[in-house]
């Protein structure tokens, strides 16, 4: 029976992704002088996390495609997908209980708190067509993506002996935490910059959905223009009209700049190329929107 309740998050765990996660563990897992066993368990309960957390995601955003194919709850249906997703957390935060020591339970509950109040704070901006300050708006990246990243680390720690590497938490921490606004500003950036993505997953999406973006939110910053009633033009035309306002206010640039900013600063902190080879990006071409 569990494996059919577990189905929808199976589903996705089958499907082929860019595995950051496992390689973040692999990497700090190493460097912490964990056994193989251990990274291994650690990277089976992360793995869990995250799929399980993407079912409600996919739910709550009311999305169609996730890594090119159909969503869970559209193949078997929103109860079944919203308990898989639930219960997969529940039956990896149970085996934590019976693996780590209870100080580290205490911290995952504590950063299954955080990532819940991001999740929440993203879904409000959206659905409220509310536009945060940036600063509001880093807080809900952090939260969201940062404390996923964060509870991988405690769970390391908790099986490292690397003393030297142990004190070290909180540099690890910042640079798990600068990496998670790279992500997930990397992910918003692509969605309207990038042709290969866009030949995949459709042109745009985000306005689409109408989401509140990184892009949008720093936007606000810079012209009174309502991009929000701009989105509701789902055309092909509307959407150019918005990526062409943001390339004359050189938002482009300023966002490909961060990017290459947050990416200097966590290379010079920490060698993670293999991570950033995973994570391309490039410069906004607007012949590329004429290819669509």
């Amino acid at each position: 029976m569990e494996e059919i309740l577990l189905e929808p998050v199976t589903y996705y765990k089958n499907m082929k992704g860019k595995n950051i996660r496992k390689i973040l563990c692999d990497i700090f897992g190493k460097l912490l002088g964990i056994t193989g066993e251990n990274i291994d368990l650690i990277n089976r309960i992360t793995n869990d996390f995250h799929n399980a957390s993407l079912v409600i995601d996919d739910i709550e955003d009311n999305s169609l495609l996730r890594r090119n194919e159909t969503c869970a709850h559209i193949k078997y249906g929103i109860p079944l997908s919203l308990n898989a997703g639930y219960y997969a957390i529940f039956k990896s935060l149970r085996e934590i209980t019976h693996h780590f020591s209870q100080n580290t339970i205490n911290k995952i509950v504590e950063y299954l708190f955080y990532i819940h109040e991001g999740q929440g704070m993203d879904i409000y901006y959206m659905q409220n067509k509310t536009i945060p300050s940036l600063e509001e708006y880093e807080k809900m990246m952090i939260y969201k993506t940062g404390y996923a990243f964060i509870m991988n680390l405690e769970l390391l720690m908790d099986k490292s002996t690397n003393v030297i590497m142990k004190k070290n938490f909180e540099k690890l921490k910042k640079i798990l935490i600068t990496f998670s606004l790279f992500f997930q500003i990397r992910d918003d950036y692509i969605n309207l910059t990038d042709l290969d993505y866009w030949h995949s997953k459709g042109f745009c999406q985000d306005f689409d959905e109408e989401k509140i973006s990184y892009l949008i939110t720093y936007f606000k910053t810079m012209s009174d223009e309502n991009v929000i009633d701009m989105m509701k033009d789902k055309t092909k035309e509307g959407k150019i009209k918005i990526l062409l306002l943001f390339h004359q206010h050189g938002l482009f640039d300023i966002v490909y700049n961060k990017l290459i900013e947050l990416k200097q600063h966590i290379l010079s902190e920490m060698n993670l190329s293999i991570i950033f080879e995973q994570l391309p990006f490039h410069k906004f071409d607007l012949n590329d929107v004429y290819k669509i």
